[in-house]
């Protein structure tokens, strides 16, 4: 019987629960509290900018960190990278 109940707690252990991230509909902050949001709604997916740090839910999020960094632009679609193979016609950002 004992055996049974350790196997169970083990079980629960090993499905960690993701953390619930909430977002503000109004503003667009991100917390794991609800408490400080005016209106608060679940995050479906959050992205941690590598730069900055800030959680947001906007996978498009650019910061000023993030553009020092580009160096290439696509000669025919206009999309900015910091890697020169990331772009089909790549050409150096002055």
């Amino acid at each position: 019987m004992a055996k049974t109940k350790k196997k169970k707690k083990q079980a629960k252990a090993a499905k960690a629960k993701k953390p619930v991230i909430y977002t503000c509909s109004s503003c667009g902050k991100v917390t794991k509290t609800r408490s400080h949001l005016c209106s608060p709604t679940k995050a479906e997916q959050v992205y941690v900018c590598r730069h900055c740090g800030v959680s947001t839910s906007d996978p498009r999020h650019v910061c000023a960190p993030m553009i020092a960094e580009m160096k290439y632009v696509c000669r025919s679609c206009g999309r900015v990278t910091p890697f020169r193979g990331a772009v089909c016609q790549p050409r150096v950002i002055r």
